[in-house]
């Protein structure tokens, strides 16, 4: 009886520490309004890093979880959540060429159709989609959900 109780314990306390963990992962900028809040309250640091090509600077505003460069944007991720089919994904990026198909984050975007204040892609026969909708100053928000 006292093992059963003991395993029950150990079993209650992994369990309490899974939903803590799963939990803090999920803390975060996760809506499309505390991105763009964060965009907008922050918008004199993100026009500052775009004309010195310093994009790292983003790091140090809360929300902005990374940054990363590549040769046609600048992915500056605000959080993720979600494990295998239920991920999801949020952020803005940069494109100097105004390219909203310059990220690629949740495939093909030809078939990008207009959605609220931007565009979607929603794939025909699976759940990924993707969102984006132009800030302004090559700036965009996005969200993809796989």
């Amino acid at each position: 009886m006292k093992l059963r109780i003991k395993y029950f314990a150990v079993g209650f306390v992994l369990f309490l520490g899974i939903v803590v963990t799963m939990s803090a992962c999920s803390i975060g900028t996760l809506e499309k309004a505390d991105v763009i809040s964060l965009f907008q309250d922050n918008l004199t640091t993100f026009l500052q890093v775009a004309e010195s090509g310093d994009f790292l600077a983003l790091e140090s505003i809360r929300g902005v979880e990374s940054v990363y460069k590549s040769e046609n944007y600048v992915d500056i991720s605000c959080g993720g959540a979600g494990m295998g089919a239920s991920t999801h994904y949020y952020g803005i990026f940069y494109s100097i060429e105004d390219d909203l198909c310059a990220i690629d984050v949740a495939g093909p975007r030809n078939e990008l159709t207009a959605f609220e204040n931007g565009y979607l892609y929603q794939q025909t026969d699976g759940d990924n989609r993707y969102y984006v909708e132009s800030l302004g100053n090559h700036y965009f928000y996005y969200e993809a959900h796989f």
